[in-house]
């Protein structure tokens, strides 16, 4: 993405989303075709499910629709925008997790299939809906996976998910009212790359065990994701096809023995959920820096990217890749480099940007911030948090730029509390 950073900021105001929609199209397509090798050799349906909680934005979701992902949805504005932005009920799941009856209304009115979490949730919805079909999330009891532990979903420590010892009272539930369990979801945690392919894989096994050996009516798998990208500068893309080659002997054993159980159903379709592998990339969060000082032996760059604009930092202590373009364009190289710590501009102290970050030269007042990696949970986890709008997105394709939501103004957020 070649942009002139100084321009966009003059048009659309600081700070600003960037999405690079060649980026975004090629992450699909690459995602489409793991599903396809996976596809030609099971010879059964083998669909990818794009979150919507990694950004809504109804333009990015059209982009997802047209290459011929489909979608989760978790709440009932996601599920609106999914079907605002060109997504029918069969191309949609809601995987949902403690829900109201109110919105399990909702979701059974749209004739969305939809997965639970929880005896309890399914005795929710069996006493709204009985003889109606349902996945249910398990736990398979695994470790699972994830960039922190806030989100690791899988294990003895999560919230989510039935366990193989609670199973018997699953089922006595859903036959209490002739529930079909027709689908199996699992889902390990958020990001891995090819250093935890094998976690991935042993997750994966454990689950289809499980399937194999409770959920007869089945006939549906969803095997999760939290397919990971690169966010530090030394991790490598992660390989898809050597994941797809890694699992095609595992999933055709499955469903070999799947074929053996007579009294089984036959599984019609895999399921994915590549989570932030989609979007990530292909988005960026330019700001403008606000501030230099240097205190008791530290360099603070303060910019206008808080942690409202971008949690990610705050609330995992993830790593953003962060450039600086300086505006006047007359960078004075430092004899030595130099370690600063780039933080936003709310008034708390783990509003931090990034820590510890090499620089040749030490930025100005006015010079502009580039953050990496913004295109997933970056708007979609903004906030309004000490009173401040959230930015504008505009989307990048090729040499044209155009708005694809409007910056909140303080008129705006003010008619909706007044």
């Amino acid at each position: 993405m070649v942009v002139n950073v100084e321009q966009l900021l003059e048009l659309y105001g600081s700070p600003l989303y960037l999405y690079d929609k060649s980026v975004l199209e090629q992450r699909c397509n690459q995602m489409k075709e793991f599903c396809n090798i996976l596809e030609k050799e099971l010879e059964i349906n083998v669909t990818a499910h794009y979150s919507t909680k990694s950004n809504s934005n109804p333009e990015i979701l059209k982009i997802v629709e047209e290459t011929g992902l489909n979608v989760d949805c978790m709440s009932p504005l996601e599920l609106a925008v999914d079907e605002i932005s060109g997504f029918k009920r069969d191309r949609m799941l809601y995987v949902c997790n403690n829900i109201s009856a109110e919105e399990m209304k909702l979701v059974h009115d749209k004739d969305i299939l939809i997965c639970l979490d929880s005896i309890s949730q399914v005795e929710t919805w069996g006493k709204l809906f009985p003889n109606t079909e349902i996945m249910i999330r398990i736990n398979p009891g695994v470790l699972g996976i994830g960039h922190s532990e806030k989100v690791i979903t899988s294990g003895k420590s999560t919230k989510f998910g039935v366990s193989e010892e609670n199973f018997a009272q699953l089922f006595k539930t859903a036959n209490l009212y002739n529930l079909k369990i027709v689908g199996v979801h699992q889902h390990l945690g958020s990001l891995f790359l090819n250093d935890k392919i094998q976690n991935y894989i042993d997750g994966i096994k454990a689950g289809l065990y499980l399937s194999n050996k409770y959920f007869k009516d089945a006939k549906i798998i969803d095997l999760g994701g939290g397919f990971g990208v690169p966010y530090l500068p030394e991790e490598q893309d992660l390989d898809l096809k050597y994941l797809a080659h890694e699992l095609l002997p595992i999933i055709k054993e499955f469903l070999q023995s799947r074929k053996e159980i007579k009294e089984f159903e036959e599984v019609k379709e895999i399921k994915f959920e590549p989570g932030r592998f989609i979007p990530c990339e292909s988005g960026k969060i330019i700001g403008t820096v606000t501030a230099v000082k240097h205190e008791n032996g530290l360099y603070w760059i303060g910019t206008d990217i808080g942690m409202n604009q971008l949690v990610r930092p705050s609330m995992y202590d993830a790593y953003h890749e962060i450039n600086v373009i300086s505006k006047s364009k007359k960078q004075e190289k430092l004899e030595n480099l130099i370690s600063v710590n780039f933080c936003g501009n709310i008034c708390e102290s783990g509003d931090i940007l990034g820590k510890n970050r090499t620089m040749s030269f030490l930025p100005e007042v006015g010079d502009f911030v580039i953050v990496s990696n913004a295109g997933a949970y970056g708007y979609s986890m903004a906030s309004n948090y000490t009173g401040r709008p959230r930015p504008a997105e505009v989307m990048i394709d090729g040499n044209e730029n155009r708005i694809i939501r409007k910056r909140e103004t303080i008129d705006h957020l003010l008619k909706n509390i007044t």
